[in-house]
């Protein structure tokens, strides 16, 4: 018995060797493609968190325009353009970069969301 296990050893080493080597293949691909999920999933959540600061920031923004411009009613331009600034400063010092045409959104986003509190 002692004979067959000798002859057998080096192939049985070999075996276990490569099933090791395959294992460990599986594990560090399991590994890549999980790294790769979290790295995808804590980029959108990190988007919609500065999605939602920025409509945060935006209906702040609003809000000092019109009270700051509350005495004229046909100065939306002023207003935009104190709403804007308001905005982008805030999104500035809080490291968030977005396009002029994106703030402008956000902006108007926050005047209709106004309005339609307003009407109910």
């Amino acid at each position: 018995m002692n004979d067959v296990w000798e002859a057998v050893q080096p192939q049985v080493t070999t075996v276990i060797i490569s099933i090791v080597g395959i294992l460990a293949t599986v594990v560090l691909g399991m590994l890549a493609l999980l790294q790769t999920r979290v790295k995808l999933w804590l980029d959108s959540k990190t988007s919609v968190a500065q999605r939602e600061m920025i409509h945060k920031i935006a209906a702040e923004a609003y809000a000092y325009a019109e009270k700051e411009y509350k005495n004229q009613n046909s100065a939306s331009n002023l207003k935009l353009n104190a709403a804007f600034s308001y905005t982008s400063d805030r999104l500035g010092k809080a490291g968030i970069k977005v396009t002029p045409e994106e703030i402008k959104g956000a902006i108007e986003k926050a005047v209709q969301d106004y309005k339609i509190k307003q009407v109910s």
